[in-house]
């Protein structure tokens, strides 16, 4: 087993309380649909990890949550997907 793949199997539990504090802040800042539920958001706030740890633009970060707002959860358009972007991107780079 490589080296890489090795500290990904230790920090799985690590990665997955960081996935759901994003989670937490996705809940925090929209006022999500009725019918949204936490394995939905956990898929998109997965995501968006990812997309931080690999070093994506912020602008791109955040053009994503924007459809992610509008588009996949048909709300309406606020500026709270840049404030996601900003905390989610202060909880990956805390792990690092």
């Amino acid at each position: 087993m490589s080296l890489t793949m090795n500290k990904a199997r230790q920090d799985r539990p690590g990665r997955t309380a960081r996935i759901n504090a994003i989670v937490e802040i996705m809940r925090d800042l929209w006022d999500t649909p009725a019918d949204c539920n936490d394995g939905e958001l956990f898929t998109y706030a997965e995501i968006l990890y990812d997309r931080i740890e690999a070093g994506d633009n912020p602008a791109l970060l955040d053009a994503y949550l924007a459809d992610v707002q509008t588009e996949k959860l048909h709300m309406l358009a606020t500026d709270g997907h840049r404030e996601i972007v900003e905390r989610a991107t202060a909880v990956v780079r805390a792990a690092d």
